[in-house]
């Protein structure tokens, strides 16, 4: 191989790199006269330095937290007898919601009496073989069978004391039926929270299979509030930061920030926690929220919308150079409805174009066609 392919292997690739970006550097400069500015009515401003954290204000959307909604359901298939409460109402824990009438309930009932009973017995049996052991009437083995025996008969008694409790009957009912009480075969359905009552889903006199819903309830305070955000905007947010609803004298903080972008209109979901006033909001309600942004150690900029443009992918601004203008690339820190902030490779002495942007960038993309 002679040196002169051996230079050209080696070094050809780098020289032809820096030739492409010069020719891109050189595609991103337009060139105009003074007379063509006037012309084109092209003006322009200084850069404006921006602050960096300030309130941000996005849509939102007050919702329940999950662990604050419950559903209420019947343990056993029945009849609906009465309903006590409504839509809307507040409630309290512990509370009657409904009754519904169970035949399933009075077989529970009566296994529960006979295992009472089996239970006294076992236990009166283990008393007593307890105390002939201690004598030396009986031997070893038939006493800890009698207790082998007690330890079966308390664990079925327990079980079926459990399936009462879960059916709605209270201890005190359970000590009734063990002195005497008639089984009734009525189950009450009470409230598991302080909260009111979203959603009745049964009507009075309907038949009820195992574990159907019967209300949903919630505790309204506090609210989740659901932000949506644009992703351009998420740099300035962080977890803990402050949030307001004006409007509703409401405020909380920002518990997470989402990971994955909504395809419809990309945008972020942000979740904040209101502990303050969420008692004037309603679940599902629209309202807007002012997020307070982190600040930023970064050069930042303030420049009207008017003097940006967006072009193959990129957001631009065009600074003006001694012979014309040179596209710049910038950031997107946060968008406003006149002015936005923007990061970038910039100085702070450039002027930048604020108006007959349009014409600009129509020669930006005429040089681009003709290379």
């Amino acid at each position: 191989m002679t040196m002169q392919s051996r230079f050209h292997r080696l070094f050809a690739p780098a020289v032809m790199s820096l030739l492409a970006a010069a020719a891109l550097h050189a595609a991103d400069t337009i060139e105009m006269s003074a007379a063509q500015l006037r012309a084109l009515g092209i003006e322009t401003t200084p850069l404006s330095a921006g602050q960096g954290g300030g309130w941000q204000e996005f849509p939102a959307q007050a919702v329940i937290p999950n662990h604050q909604v419950y559903v209420v359901a019947a343990p056993l298939p029945g009849l609906v007898e009465h309903l006590a409460v409504a839509v809307n109402d507040a409630v309290r824990k512990g509370q009657l919601l409904a009754r519904v009438q169970s035949p399933n309930l009075l077989d529970i009932e009566r296994g529960f009496l006979q295992a009472a009973t089996q239970l006294q017995l076992a236990k009166e049996s283990l008393a007593r073989d307890e105390k002939l052991l201690q004598e030396g009437i009986i031997a070893e083995s038939r006493y800890h069978a009698t207790r082998s025996r007690y330890a079966e008969i308390s664990a079925a008694f327990a079980e079926r004391r459990q399936a009462l409790l879960l059916a709605g009957i209270p201890d005190s009912a359970l000590s009734r039926l063990q002195s005497g009480a008639m089984p009734g075969g009525s189950m009450a359905i009470t409230s598991p929270i302080d909260g009111v009552v979203l959603e009745q889903l049964v009507t009075p006199g309907q038949r009820l299979e195992g574990t159907t819903a019967v209300y949903k309830i919630a505790r309204l305070d506090p609210l989740w509030l659901e932000i949506q955000v644009p992703v351009a905007a998420l740099g300035a947010l962080r977890e803990g930061a402050a949030v307001t609803i004006p409007k509703y004298d409401a405020s909380g903080k920002i518990l997470s920030i989402g990971r994955s972008v909504s395809t419809n209109n990309q945008t972020i979901l942000v979740r904040a926690l209101i502990s303050n006033g969420a008692a004037r909001l309603r679940p599902g309600q629209f309202v807007e929220t002012s997020v307070a942004a982190a600040p930023s150690t970064a050069k930042q900029w303030s420049v009207p919308n008017a003097s940006l443009v967006r072009h193959e992918g990129r957001l631009l601004v065009f600074v003006q150079t001694k012979t014309g203008f040179r596209a710049q690339a910038v950031q997107l820190v946060r968008e406003g409805a006149a002015t936005s902030l923007i990061g970038g490779e910039l100085q702070g002495g450039e002027r930048i174009a604020v108006r007959g942007v349009a014409s600009i960038k129509a020669s930006l993309m005429g040089i681009k066609a003709g290379e």
